[in-house]
């Protein structure tokens, strides 16, 4: 039997769970999907401008029956439907749930209201020639204020064997000024209840971060196999200058292993 390998789509899901990307994730075997479920855990900030880093734990499934899906969105499973376009072109549309932020788990925030976590929705279009991905998708809060964001981002298998495969990869993110001013942005009354002392800042709507991220995907045999993602990224515009920003690049990191079916 032949081991299984992950594709570059796959392995940029971990990746974006650690970094606060979106993605499609995918697993391939000699051109065959193959679906999957595991576990990981990551090493990220307690929020992006953080210094303060925490481990998360990392939930990896990806189902396909049809063209009904579930694969990781922005770091947790979440489920649509997808459909072909063209040779290469897939589209499609999912529900899935957003990450939240205690005020108490970091020095800056503390003194400010939480963050839920909350349901998202949202749609991409993945462009896939070969090793090489390009996609785009666009991922809605349902909660209302909490906003939006859109990713745009391209991965590239630079290397494999029977056994290991090593993807490169960046990502930017544009954030509409409701997600800006909820994650970065601090009103008048928070001002006033920082712990830390913050001033008023209004956050605008713009390119929020950049990453780049290197995943290395090993396979014990046609069930098993080992994800490591390591990355960095970096935040611009009205985030980089947040008083609630502590530190404008984080590094991040993920490990897992996954069981196919």
């Amino acid at each position: 039997m032949k081991p299984l390998i992950l594709s570059s789509r796959t392995l940029a899901a971990s990746a974006a769970l650690l970094a606060a990307l979106t993605g499609n994730a995918r697993a391939e075997n000699e051109g065959q999907r193959r679906n999957f479920i595991g576990m990981g855990v990551g090493a990220i900030p307690v929020y992006e401008g953080s210094s303060e880093y925490r481990a998360l734990p990392v939930p990896l499934i990806q189902y396909q029956s049809g063209h009904f899906f579930i694969s990781p969105r922005a770091g947790l499973p979440a489920m649509g439907l997808k459909f072909d376009l063209a040779p290469d072109w897939t589209t499609g549309a999912f529900v899935g749930m957003g990450l939240g932020r205690k005020a108490d788990d970091a020095d800056l925030t503390k003194g400010l209201e939480d963050i839920d976590f909350h349901g998202t929705y949202g749609a991409f279009i993945e462009w896939s020639p070969g090793d090489f991905s390009v996609i785009a998708a666009y991922r809605q809060a349902a909660k209302s204020g909490y906003g939006a964001t859109l990713d745009l981002r391209a991965t590239y298998t630079a290397w494999r064997d029977t056994r290991n495969r090593v993807s490169i990869g960046a990502n930017t993110q544009w954030a509409d000024s409701d997600y800006m001013q909820t994650w970065f942005g601090v009103t008048p009354s928070q001002a006033a209840r920082s712990r830390a002392g913050l001033d008023t800042y209004s956050a605008s709507s713009g390119f929020k971060s950049v990453s780049v991220f290197g995943t290395w995907t090993h396979s014990f045999n046609d069930r098993w196999a080992a994800v490591t993602t390591l990355g960095v990224s970096t935040l611009a515009g009205d985030a980089r200058d947040s008083p609630l920003t502590d530190r404008e690049t984080n590094a991040f990191a993920h490990v897992g292993v996954i069981y196919a079916f």
